[in-house]
């Protein structure tokens, strides 16, 4: 299906269902923004997968770390060792970026330490660690772990935690 007919029939589908759910009241909402954060809300998902990547969950971890416990995995998540995201629902995900097969990224740990994020700035970490950075000339941060490039992850990691703490 073309975008187009996506969106003509994404645009039809929430206009019935906010019909039926609001019937003749009008809320007290502006509705340029309630029909932007439907939107956002619809695809929220699908763009931060784009930009991070696909997502273990625990049990996938739990797996992928050779048979390590649910409270080790967390553990880890604890102690900055391992990026952790809440999803809207609740449910942790982990992007799967941060790992080299059946182990994290060498490195990641201390730049986590660094950024120490909590649950609403995992997301934004989780970004920018599978983004190009110019300070890291061009690399994105866990490929520069991967090359060797820990000093360098280390200063881009203490701007990134400055900003975030700013």
């Amino acid at each position: 299906m073309r975008t187009v007919e996506w969106i003509d029939h994404a645009a039809a589908a929430f206009e019935a269902a906010l019909a039926e759910l609001i019937g003749e009241r009008s809320p007290d909402l502006d509705p340029a923004e309630a029909g932007r954060r439907a939107a956002l809300k619809a695809v929220a998902g699908t763009l931060w997968t784009d930009a991070v990547g696909p997502f273990y969950d625990t049990e996938g971890v739990m797996s992928l770390l050779g048979g390590v416990s649910k409270q080790a995995v967390h553990d880890r998540v604890r102690r900055h060792r391992l990026l952790a995201l809440r999803t809207g629902s609740g449910r942790l995900v982990y992007p799967a970026a941060q790992f080299d097969e059946d182990r994290v990224v060498d490195g990641l740990g201390a730049a986590l330490t660094l950024l120490a994020p909590d649950d609403t700035e995992a997301w934004m970490v989780a970004s920018w660690l599978t983004t190009a950075d110019p300070a890291l000339h061009g690399a994105t941060p866990l490929d520069a772990l991967r090359s060797g490039q820990n000093d360098d992850v280390m200063d881009a990691a203490r701007q990134v935690a400055a900003t975030l703490r700013g």
